[in-house]
């Protein structure tokens, strides 16, 4: 099943932009998350987020920022796999449509 969501912010920046739309999948399968890939989290605390797979460390996962002024992974913290709802396939930007 996939989903649009819409980027708001530039914590992702450069690689996606505030008003971007993204195309989401939801991963096959919480245990095959992929560091250097993008996803979507629904984080306890900061809601919906978009981040990068930094880490992950038994059942717990470690985003990071694109943008150097992004939230901190320290602010972000160990994310359950079981909150990552998606990881983006597609970006619709200003400049077209393009792979993730």
């Amino acid at each position: 099943m996939f989903k649009l969501v819409k980027v708001t912010g530039t914590s992702m920046s450069p690689t996606l932009e505030d008003g971007d739309y993204v195309v989401t999948k939801k991963p096959r399968r919480q245990s095959n998350l992929t560091p250097g890939l993008i996803y979507v989290i629904n984080h306890g605390e900061l809601g919906r987020i978009i981040k990068r797979l930094g880490d992950t460390k038994h059942d717990r996962c470690y985003f990071i920022g694109d943008n150097p002024s992004s939230t901190p992974s320290t602010i972000i913290g160990a994310v359950e796999r079981k909150r990552v709802v998606g990881q983006l396939v597609l970006v619709i930007g200003k400049s077209g449509l393009r792979r993730v």
